[in-house]
């Protein structure tokens, strides 16, 4: 049995092998693995034990995952192993070659917990071994006996900032004000990248995308007031860029945050805009 199914704050895709399942038989298939996916973290939970179907209960609809995740930079994942973490004696050396085929870009590999609880069945022995799989892989793993442990350190892990969301004295155009602003949208786009959850990333995109609005507000109103003759265009821009960010905001919300789309909307946009129209304005208000 193949579903997959959304659920609030994230994705989730299950996998459940049920093929010939006779419950005294040491040969049952009972493996399962759920992922749900949130933010930069996919969660993911396998109950065993995985009997003669390790690689079968892993659902095809990872492909798809990986492939949201990827491009938001840095993600990681965490396994959390439930009731069994039994597997086949030839289970290891299958798992490493499936990561290793599956994972091949290490600058895109997850950053991988393992959750191996004191009541999970045969965690002291196939926590070593489920560990090397990763490690063999190339992908940087840890062994956890708890969620909370273990989400701490994947977030520490997947911190990330961006070199193009730097604030940059040369984007200065005169006006105090105006160039206090720009600094704080940039300050506010580089938390959105840092943001690790998707609440975290979905609350830091309403802040950007507030904060947005109100500046474009106050140099509306301020050339307005001026009757600055270039405002038309002005207007247009920040129009423009309007529509870019609510498209950033929706993907956002939707899981499908592009990491090198919000860089792109600071670094070309907005900057593009403050070297032409806002100078414009910055010198025009000099006068």
């Amino acid at each position: 049995m193949h579903r997959v199914r959304g659920r609030e704050g994230g994705l989730m895709a299950t996998v459940r092998s049920t093929a010939d399942y006779k419950p005294d038989s040491p040969h049952a298939a009972q493996g399962q693995v759920d992922y749900r996916m949130e933010g930069r973290i996919l969660r993911t939970t396998a109950t065993g034990p995985f009997n003669n179907e390790l690689i079968e209960a892993i659902p095809v609809v990872i492909s798809d995952l990986i492939a949201k995740l990827a491009p938001q930079g840095k993600w990681g994942q965490i396994i959390t192993f439930q009731r069994s973490a039994h597997g086949p004696a030839n289970a290891a050396e299958e798992f490493t070659a499936y990561l290793k085929n599956r994972y091949t870009n290490p600058s895109t590999n997850p950053v991988t917990a393992l959750v191996l609880g004191t009541g999970v069945e045969g965690a002291a022995e196939m926590a070593p071994l489920f560990l090397k799989c990763y490690l063999d892989a190339g992908i940087a793993s840890k062994v956890f006996e708890d969620y909370e442990t273990a989400l701490y350190w994947v977030e520490s892990r997947i911190k990330q900032t961006s070199e193009r969301l730097a604030w940059s004295d040369s984007y200065r155009i005169g006006a105090a004000i105006i160039d206090e602003q720009h600094q704080e949208i940039f300050l506010r786009a580089a938390d959105v990248i840092a943001a690790t959850t998707r609440d975290g990333q979905t609350m830091s995109a309403m802040r950007l995308q507030r904060y947005a609005l109100t500046h474009f507000s106050h140099e509306e109103d301020q050339m307005r007031r001026l009757n600055y003759p270039g405002i038309a265009e002005h207007v247009r821009q920040h129009d423009e860029l309007t529509v870019r960010l609510k498209d950033i905001c929706r993907q956002i919300a939707s899981d499908n945050m592009v990491k090198a789309e919000l860089e792109e909307f600071i670094a070309h946009w907005l900057l593009r805009h403050i070297g032409s129209v806002d100078s414009l304005l910055a010198a025009y208000i000099k006068k």
